[in-house]
């Protein structure tokens, strides 16, 4: 009877761990690997959707993408599936990729690779035709289009130039991303404020206009192409859906009666720039750094009245039109006169009518150390204007001080060692204790009283098969978080977006405050249905969450919140709307995690 109990114990071990042994064999001989792109054809203007899906697990690292310099590629999420046929299980999951043209042309896409239980699957390869945009006229009513302009064709080397870039659309656009083409080995670049946003009126069509101004400063001579600017925005079709039997859905305009939004994602690039850069002319005189601009320099010191060992502070003041940033000023020339400490510049900038102004200060901690009177050095800042094609040198007045002897004299003093000092006794032995261990005399004395009762030795003997069983247990667990993306996504949902609204307390001043709360709701919707949670509209949020079992309320009130986080992006914002959105979204956030 015992063997029979340890047989069937021991064949219910073994099934148990051999389950997922056998799972992935059984699963592994039907196992396909496919590639698939939402279209073969398209403009340099949109994107290209590609999938890749593995038919026959869901436990695999993700796909080995093959070179695509023709595209900039991107990760659009992933998402599984379970069917049964029959009584037969199919499983897959599908890993999305959002691909955006770079060049026009025909590009072949190569094959994909996965590698599962140490075989390697690949994908066919995809040819795709990339074209030219199929109207670049900018009259002619697109939904959106953009602009670039140089304030001048040629400049000389180190000169300001303004680089505007203006986004025109018709319709509302979301998730702006902006990339700049400029490289820091040709270019130095500053900011001229915060973007513009403003209404023109091109043709009879009305455009929201986004405007962003920079100064660039050319750093090398010659004819240098600026590349185009690109930009990837969401644009927001509203589509009408009513129905005729009902006669009061044409008096309402908006989603609750029949209005639908459809997304549209596009890749805007403005025309490629040429600036012919001019080398300086000869003659600059002796010291000059490149300084480029109009400028003026001064000093002044705090106290002229001094004695030795005072302290006073020469402030040195550099201001004009120009990069003020890149002025350097070399320390005074006062050796064996002076102890001299620098302090780190300040620098105040500001712009003005798109060309940048401030102001540079240097501060010197000037310490006499001989009597007699001193005259400072001169500053000499040698720079060249561009407007009136020259160079100039700019100067200090020569500052003139009396250094009297110290009125105070310093005084020596000796410490001298106590020869008295006191004499320390030694310190005595004292017995603090005694401690000896009993002696035992008779053989009974040395018994073992401990007894152990059934139930301890059944724990002590049983433990390594429950640490067995706690051991395999955690290693199936991370093996599923490492794999199943989906899992991994849903577990650390609520932990991602509650650390990332804990951050957003340090920015509640923010403009773009309204944006990242709805980035960060998105998200945590995104992970939790394993879904692109960015790239959804309020709507489709809210059909999600309903599809989910969630319940309408909830879903009803996330779409609410999502819709405001909208209006807010283009609102001013004070202290005290910043704090109460941010309640409002961990609220929301906190209740949809119990759900």
């Amino acid at each position: 009877m015992i063997l029979k109990k340890y047989t069937a114990s021991l064949a219910i071990l073994l099934s148990f761990l051999l389950t997922p042994a056998l799972s992935t064999i059984g699963f592994g001989n039907n196992i396909s690997v496919t590639a698939t792109v939402d279209k073969t054809s398209l403009s340099i203007e949109d994107v290209l959707r590609l999938s890749i899906v593995i038919q026959g697990t869901q436990n695999t690292p993700p796909p080995e993408l093959p070179s695509l310099p023709s595209f900039r590629v991107a990760a659009a999420g992933t998402s599984s599936s379970t069917q049964y046929i029959n009584t037969q299980r199919s499983v897959s999951i599908t890993h999305n990729y959002r691909l955006t043209p770079m060049k026009t042309g025909t590009v072949r896409i190569g094959p994909a690779r996965v590698r599962i239980n140490g075989d390697t699957y690949s994908t066919q390869p995809i040819t795709i035709e990339i074209q030219k945009s199929s109207n670049n006229s900018r009259t002619a009513g697109k939904t959106a289009f953009v602009e670039a302009e140089l304030s001048s064709k040629k400049g000389y080397i180190g000169e300001q130039l303004v680089y505007t870039f203006r986004l025109f659309h018709r319709i509302d656009a979301k998730n702006l991303n902006l990339q700049l083409p400029f490289d820091s080995k040709w270019f130095h670049k500053e900011n001229l404020g915060e973007p513009k946003a403003y209404l023109k009126i091109i043709n009879g069509i009305k455009y929201h206009v986004q405007e962003l101004s920079m100064a660039i400063f050319p750093l090398m001579e010659g004819l240098i192409t600026i590349p185009s600017s690109i930009i990837e925005l969401d644009l927001l079709y509203k589509t009408q859906n009513r129905n005729r039997q009902d006669p009061f859905s044409q008096f309402f305009n908006d989603p609750f009666f029949g209005q639908r939004t459809q997304v549209q994602h596009k890749v805007l690039r403005s025309k490629s720039l040429e600036v012919n850069v001019l080398p300086l002319p000869k003659g600059a005189p002796k010291g000059f750094k490149n300084l480029i601009g109009e400028f003026k320099i001064s000093s002044k010191l705090g106290k002229r009245n001094l004695e030795v060992g005072d302290t006073t502070t020469l402030t040195v003041t550099v201001s004009g039109r120009g990069d003020v940033k890149g002025v350097t000023i070399e320390e005074p020339d006062l050796k064996n006169h002076f102890k001299i400490y620098p302090d780190k510049p300040e620098v105040k900038q500001i712009v003005d009518k798109k060309q940048i102004r401030g102001e540079k200060v240097f501060k010197f901690a000037l310490v006499p150390l001989v009597e007699g009177s001193k005259t400072l050095p001169q500053f000499i800042l040698p720079y060249f204007d561009t407007n009136k094609g020259q160079y100039y040198i700019a100067k200090t007045q020569s500052i003139t001080l009396d250094i009297k002897p110290s009125s105070t004299k310093e005084k020596l003093n000796l410490v001298k060692s106590n020869q008295q000092s006191l004499k320390k006794d030694k310190p005595e032995v004292q017995t603090l204790g005694k401690d000896i261990l009993p002696i035992y005399t008779e053989l009974d004395e040395f018994k073992n009283n401990d007894t152990y009762s059934l139930t301890f030795i059944g724990v002590t003997f049983s433990s390594p098969i429950i640490l067995f069983f706690i051991l395999l247990f955690l290693i199936k667990w991370k093996n599923r978080m490492k794999y199943d993306v989906a899992f991994y996504r849903r577990r650390n949902a609520f932990k991602n977006a509650n650390q990332r609204l804990k951050d957003m307390k340090d920015h509640s001043k923010s403009k773009e405050f309204a944006r990242q709360l709805s980035e960060i709701l998105r998200g945590y919707i995104g992970d939790k249905l394993n879904l692109k949670g960015k790239a959804i509209t309020a709507e489709e949020v809210e059909a999600c969450l309903k599809e989910s079992n969630y319940q309408p309320s909830q879903a009803e009130d996330t779409r609410k919140f999502l819709e405001k986080c909208e209006t807010f992006q283009y609102a001013r914002m004070n202290l005290g709307s910043t704090e109460e959105l941010l309640d409002e979204s961990v609220t929301l956030i906190k209740v949809l995690e119990k759900q």
